[in-house]
């Protein structure tokens, strides 16, 4: 083989090589947005779910309250004070 053959093979090579890469960058990138989309809603749901539990908190608490209420003795007692 002449010079000028191994050359174009070099360059068919090359050329291909870049179009892979090209394909991997894209499906990388590809993959990426998708992990920023799913990092986005995790965001969004921790958040709901710590406005959430910090309501049943506020509940559970209002309710123990009631409950301790109903089931405290009406009269003082003199170990109560």
């Amino acid at each position: 083989m002449n010079e000028g053959m191994e050359n174009i093979k070099t360059i068919e090579s090359l050329e291909k090589e870049i179009w892979n890469l090209k394909k991997e960058i894209d499906r990388l990138n590809e993959y990426v947005q998708n992990l920023e989309m799913i990092e986005s809603q995790h965001q969004e749901m921790n958040g709901k779910l710590h406005k959430e539990l910090a309501a049943m908190k506020i509940a559970n608490k209002k309710l123990e309250d009631k409950i301790l209420e109903f089931i405290r003795p009406t009269k003082k007692r003199y170990d109560d004070i």
